[in-house]
């Protein structure tokens, strides 16, 4: 796993260790209460709360901020929630979790990684002329969130939610991938692929592999929206969907 090893079973992971954690300390309603949670994940959400939140990968200082926000803001807060009012086992599981996301942001946020030295020569251009795009809003960015929409409107079970993110994360990666090449060139879209495949290592390789849930394959002709579906623009209610956009908010607009 790598920069944003949250992803999917981590955040599945995340999801039944707290919940654990908090039923584990029923007397302690308000130190323990779910809302605790809510206000780590909302570290993250600042990160996508301004006009461009994807300025923050255009510079070195930006992808600092978005090192220092995942790995110290966020670890940080979730171990010290189940410190608080986790079991042992909840503890050991949660430390595991939290210590390999802080050793794999650790090799991303490295200054001296050469992925990270070359993303930053493309990733000026792919913010400005491709995330900040108005054409980027209302296709690749809306539809994901289009997705978003369906798993939050609709009962349906782990498998299912499984795979209609990852259906919608790999349409949303080829769109943006087309995008860059488009408005950048061939390099930009490689060191996209680099940022996007340590930013979501777990996602793109093992969970969501293209082979399975590429966007265009009958299972997920059957389970995404339509393209062009409008989309509310929000992060979604979801746990999991939640969670997921959350943290990569700076890749995502929303309307809130």
């Amino acid at each position: 796993m790598k920069f944003g090893a949250f992803v999917l079973i981590v955040f599945i992971g995340l999801v039944v260790v707290t919940n654990g954690a908090r039923r584990s300390r029923k007397n302690k309603k308000d130190a323990c209460h779910l809302r605790e949670i809510e206000k780590c994940i909302g570290k993250v959400q600042e990160l996508g709360k301004r006009k461009e939140p994807s300025v923050l990968i255009a510079s070195n200082d930006g992808l600092n901020k978005i090192c220092k926000t995942v790995r110290e803001d966020l670890s940080k807060c979730i171990k010290s929630f189940v410190k608080k009012c986790g079991t042992p086992l909840h503890r050991e599981v949660a430390d595991l979790i939290t210590d390999q996301v802080t050793n794999s942001v650790a090799r991303f946020c490295d200054q001296k990684n050469p992925n990270r030295k070359e993303f930053l020569k493309h990733s000026p251009c792919i913010h400005k002329k491709v995330l900040s795009s108005q054409e980027y809003k209302t296709t690749c960015n809306n539809n994901f969130l289009a997705t978003v929409d369906q798993v939050d409107s609709k009962n349906i079970d782990a498998d299912k939610t499984h795979s209609t993110i990852c259906c919608g994360f790999n349409r949303w990666d080829q769109c943006t991938r087309k995008m860059v090449t488009k408005e950048c060139n061939k390099e930009a879209t490689e060191a996209f692929g680099e940022f996007v495949g340590e930013s979501f290592g777990t996602l793109t390789k093992m969970i969501c592999p293209h082979n399975q849930f590429g966007y265009k394959t009958e299972v997920c002709k059957d389970l995404l929206p339509a393209e062009g579906t409008l989309a509310k623009g929000k992060i979604g209610d979801n746990a999991l969907t939640k969670y997921v956009t959350s943290l990569f908010s700076f890749l995502f607009v929303f309307n809130e």
